[in-house]
């Protein structure tokens, strides 16, 4: 016991004899929005080449199908994609959800895409039951996807702090007999307010 004491009281002796520099003022890092999502949304696809799925466009409206943007997360929205299925129809889908924040890093002074920790809250989640769209049969698809997002309003807004956050969406083959396989990914870029 006491050979420990007398390390602790060594180190804590040392480091209360590092000299600090005083810090002149605190700067809270910044980083403009990227690719114009101050403006509007951007979404892109990251499917791979097995991908059957191929998102070509969404809009995002009001209950009443009227544009909107920035996002409020304290009001439901309608997310109106449209997409190619060049598979099978898909009677069961999950999708794995990752989210990340336009941000300036501490280390570097860069800004970019840092991943928000979700602890694997956003995986698995039922596409079927989620967007009651199921099947996706083949060929055009024209969905509309009613988004409620107010129970979680306040945490979303006190999270993204004025900054783009970026929503990456993989849908996964659950299918009897499928291997899980991803039929599709797509990204979007988005302001919230």
């Amino acid at each position: 016991m006491l050979p420990s004491v007398i390390v602790f009281s060594a180190l804590a002796a040392s480091a209360l004899a590092i000299p600090v520099d005083p810090v002149d003022k605190i700067e809270f890092a910044s980083c403009e929005y990227p690719n114009n999502t101050a403006n509007a949304l951007h979404m892109y696809s990251c499917s791979t080449s097995g991908d059957t799925i191929e998102v070509k466009w969404v809009r995002v409206t009001d209950l009443n199908g009227v544009d909107i943007y920035p996002i409020d997360p304290k009001q439901p929205v309608i997310l109106e994609l449209a997409a190619y299925n060049n598979g099978p129809d898909y009677a069961d889908n999950k999708a794995d959800v990752r989210i990340f924040e336009y941000q300036k890093s501490w280390q570097t002074g860069v800004c970019g895409w840092a991943e928000v920790p979700t602890f694997g809250q956003l995986n698995g989640i039922d596409g079927c039951e989620f967007a009651h769209n199921c099947p996706l049969t083949a060929g055009d698809l024209d969905l509309k996807i009613e988004l409620d997002l107010s129970p979680y309003a306040n945490i979303i807004s006190m999270l993204t702090a004025n900054s783009a956050i970026q929503i990456q969406i993989s849908m996964k083959d659950y299918n009897p007999g499928s291997s899980h396989e991803e039929i599709t990914c797509v990204v979007a870029q988005l302001k919230i307010v």
